[in-house]
């Protein structure tokens, strides 16, 4: 008799903390991962509105090497407009990253179909942050002769 009660026991506190689980996960808000800045304007941005399709293309680094990459992310220019960015008004983006590294794009590069990203996974992995084990986000540009404007640890888009 004495362990029937005690394997009801283990039961109902594994439904229960289940259920404490559940309630805790449905009320976690978005991760943030980066911001977008425009004037006075700041947007946060979480991994939830990069995570929005695939897309893949070829790299070219400093050495003419040319390596196919599968990405998971969004197009810049639809992150943008999502956060209520008027494109027509733009006239250049910068991203910069955790460490400090940055790069400016054109208005025209943004606007250019399939040219500038922002990634959250990396070839099925997810892309690695700069403190050890955190998630990142990375700028991937398509078509450039070196892959330096890439942007590892991205954490930034100021709009100009």
């Amino acid at each position: 008799m004495l362990k029937k009660w005690i394997v009801a026991g283990v039961f109902l506190l594994l439904v229960a903390t289940g259920i404490v689980a559940a309630v805790h996960l449905g009320n976690q808000d978005a991760v943030e991962c980066m911001v977008i800045l425009q004037g006075d304007r700041e947007i946060a941005v979480s991994f939830e509105d990069l995570d929005k399709g695939a897309f893949s293309g070829e790299l070219i680094d400093g050495k003419g090497n040319v390596t196919a990459h599968d990405y998971a992310g969004v197009l810049l220019k639809k992150l943008l407009e999502e956060k209520g960015i008027d494109l027509a008004r733009i006239s250049g983006v910068t991203v910069t990253s955790a460490d400090n590294y940055s790069v400016e794009f054109t208005a025209e590069e943004v606007l250019q179909a399939d040219k500038v990203y922002v990634a959250v996974t990396a070839d099925g992995a997810k892309i690695e942050g700069i403190d050890p084990g955190a998630d990142g986000v990375q700028v991937i540009v398509f078509g450039d002769q070196n892959s330096r404007r890439c942007v590892r640890f991205a954490q930034k888009i100021t709009v100009k």
